[in-house]
């Protein structure tokens, strides 16, 4: 679902094949060797059926076929607390089964949760939720207290609708006022820090902190009328502005990283839907290797475990499927999707983790939740917003932080949430 001022964000689709089964990865279960680039990343190939490639850069342009760099200049991560060694099934650079407890990691087409000697499938299940912008009521951060207000919110979500996963989009490029996460934290980072910790004191409560907008993106979809949400990660050489923005978004992701190292509930979302429509999938897969590269890269300096990073699609983030076939050369990426509704065979892979970011608009949600939970597909409905119409609203919108009062379709997801509450 896409929206000027209050699209809805991109949902992330963890895709699994089958409903349950399959087995953290063995420690001896080793990743392939890849060849490094030139640059010391990871080389990458990636031709769509345009024929454009991410040629060295991963940019905005790229003629004729070949092979590219990510431009990352990262390895394949290591784990702490398992044998030092990322592993490769199904396709998938996978975590290891000594991820410390507590933290998400993949195994082919899985994501599980590990109990810091091997691990359980994880199904995540929730809903969509925004920033202290509330998707455009507060768009000049006019409200005096807007983190407390947001927390408040989001605590009446997860003790009345018992959400296990939610996603917060950060949307710092998509209102009147302009934000940063490298700038004045006190107006942005520092409430947005304290909202994103407070859902990591609810036991079993995973959080997808969502990169929506920022101004060192690219590749708007600005003929949509979409451009806030359509960013695309930008590096040194694809930067909008070389003055402010010297290497891209990277120091925003490297940022992120900074803040929510030790959170074993924090997930990261790289973008929301990258380009609309208008971008080939060699430029995306390229910019997003980049990017995941850029946030192992400062996972591994600091010393700490591999957080789950979601990448986005093509066509509103509603086509992963280039991703199955070259899927990203790194452990703990899943591969996001948004539907209105989803189709099946949009979340439906074999050998890559998905997500559903994003959904709505179910013609018939009984079959639909029948059939990611066979699956076990982690999924979130949008938009849990009572201060701004962002169709389709799950609550009635009211002005209320308290008041929380669902719309049918609100009263659909809810009694979906609460049927799987543990």
């Amino acid at each position: 679902m896409r929206h000027i001022l209050c699209a809805s964000t991109a949902l992330v689709v963890l895709v699994g094949c089958a409903s349950s089964g399959g087995s953290p990865p063995s420690a001896d279960e080793k990743t392939p060797d890849v060849e490094p680039g030139s640059d010391g990343g990871v080389m990458s190939t990636g031709v769509d059926s345009g024929g454009s490639s991410g040629s060295g850069s991963g940019g905005l342009s790229g003629s004729g076929s070949g092979t590219g760099s990510d431009g990352g200049g990262n390895d394949v991560g290591n784990m702490p607390g398992s044998d030092g060694a990322a592993h490769h099934e199904g396709g998938v650079v996978t975590g290891d089964a000594g991820t410390p407890a507590g933290w998400l990691y993949t195994s082919g087409s899985k994501i599980y949760v590990s109990t810091g000697s091997g691990g359980t499938q994880w199904m995540g299940r929730g809903v969509n939720a925004d920033d202290i912008f509330f998707c455009g009521y507060d768009d000049t951060l006019w409200m005096s207290s807007p983190a407390t207000t947001l927390q408040t919110l989001l605590d009446g979500l997860i003790t009345g609708w018992k959400p296990s996963f939610i996603r917060l989009s950060l949307g710092m490029n998509s209102y009147p006022t302009v934000v940063s996460w490298l700038s004045n934290p006190s107006q942005y980072k520092t409430p947005m820090t304290s909202v994103i910790e407070s859902i990591g004191t609810h036991p079993g409560v995973y959080v997808l902190v969502t990169l929506r907008s920022d101004a060192s993106m690219i590749g708007e979809d600005t003929a949509s009328g979409d451009g806030e949400a359509t960013g695309l990660p930008s590096s040194a050489t694809t930067t909008p502005n070389q003055t402010k923005f010297p290497t891209g978004t990277d120091p925003v992701y490297t940022a992120l990283v900074d803040s929510f190292a030790n959170d074993p509930f924090v997930l990261f979302g790289l973008t929301n839907e990258p380009g609309g429509n208008t971008l080939s999938n060699s430029v995306l897969s390229a910019a997003m290797s980049h990017a995941v590269g850029t946030i192992r890269a400062e996972e591994d300096r600091l010393g700490v475990p591999h957080h789950i990073v979601s990448v986005q699609g093509n066509g509103w983030t509603s086509d992963i499927s280039f991703y199955a076939s070259s899927p990203l050369p790194y452990d703990n990426v899943v591969y996001e999707v948004h539907g209105y509704p989803p189709t099946t065979s949009s979340y439906t892979y074999a050998n890559i983790p998905v997500i559903i970011g994003e959904y709505g608009s179910l013609t018939d949600s009984a079959s639909f939740y029948a059939d990611v939970e066979s699956k076990q597909i982690p999924n979130l409905a949008w938009d849990f917003e009572p201060y701004s119409d962002c169709t389709p609203d799950l609550l009635n919108v009211n002005q209320s932080s308290t008041s929380l009062s669902p719309t049918t379709w609100g009263t659909t997801v809810q009694a979906y949430l609460g049927a799987h509450a543990p």
